[in-house]
């Protein structure tokens, strides 16, 4: 995990001093506007696309450097992991559509379909708590014609910088995190899922695929198209059942999302911005499955 996220950070920083990320930039502005934030936020969001994890780190720059207040920062942290989930089809497409064909696609739809929501959600509370901006241009990423060779020397230092920032704190509290899960603590909060296998119209033949799916999507992938190739169930019904254990998913995500916030953002605004996650990802993605079950049923 740890050479990847380095690469992301060095790659990020380098295409914004390129100017790759330039043409970009209009992305940024309605974004910003709609959930009135800061134009500073627009290059975090920019640069999101590439590497969500350095756009955090530029979320975290501005407020270190006190230009973004708790509630701003939760509201532009949140909006800016949707870069990344629309960006995780290379994780689920390449699984996903060989083992179930189009529902391994209908399956990914729904996850888009959720994670624009949840950014609606959080966009929206911005635009209700944070106070009313000026028009103004998004703030603008890096100046373009800069040599390769010197972008690349110059993007050392920053990328380093904020490695190690982030380094002091995730590994401690991943640390932390794994201890827990030794201990069974994860276990114990899925425990009171289990009324998803009651309230929701599941085949009790997908239930295995929704176990799965609390602790590997790629395993359950390897389930699901088990069951399907068998005939033991639908597609659609493998679709309700993937996305119920995505929805489940929200309690057991704690393990990484307590670091990866943590290391970045520190422990008071990383709490603050895990709980508004969870709280528009609860409501996104509950969302999402109730249609799910109008549809199929």
């Amino acid at each position: 995990m740890l050479p990847v996220f380095a690469a992301a950070v060095y790659a990020a920083n380098l295409a914004g001093r390129l100017g790759w990320l330039s043409g970009l930039a209009w992305l940024a502005g309605p974004v910003m506007r709609l959930g009135r934030l800061s134009p500073n936020c627009g290059p975090g969001f920019v640069t999101s696309i590439v590497s969500p994890t350095a756009g955090h780190a530029l979320l975290a720059d501005l407020r270190v450097a006190g230009k973004l207040d708790r509630r701003e920062l939760t509201v532009a942290a949140v909006v800016n992991n949707l870069p990344g989930e629309i960006a995780a089809g290379k994780s689920v497409l390449p699984l996903a559509l060989p083992l179930l064909g189009f529902f391994g696609a209908a399956y990914y739809g729904a996850l888009l379909a959720a994670a624009a929501l949840k950014a609606l959600l959080m966009l929206l509370a911005g635009r209700l708590l944070l106070p009313r901006r000026p028009r103004a241009a998004a703030a603008a990423l890096r100046p373009t014609g800069v040599p390769l060779r010197a972008a690349a020397a110059a993007s050392l230092k920053p990328s380093l910088r904020t490695m190690l920032k982030v380094l002091k704190t995730m590994v401690p509290a991943a640390y932390l995190v794994y201890f827990l899960l030794a201990a069974g603590f994860f276990d114990k909060a899925a425990g009171p899922l289990a009324f998803l296998t009651e309230y929701l119209p599941l085949n009790p033949a997908v239930l295995p695929v929704v176990a799965a799916r609390l602790l590997s999507p790629a395993g359950a992938y390897t389930v699901a198209g088990g069951l399907y190739a068998a005939g033991a169930a639908t597609g659609w019904e493998l679709v309700l059942a993937l996305f119920a254990g995505a929805f489940a998913a929200t309690a057991t995500s704690l393990r990484y999302t307590v670091p990866y916030y943590f290391g970045i953002f520190g422990a008071a605004d990383g709490t603050a911005i895990i709980a508004a996650s969870l709280a528009s990802r609860l409501a996104a993605y509950g969302a999402v499955l109730l249609a799910l079950v109008f549809f199929i049923s």
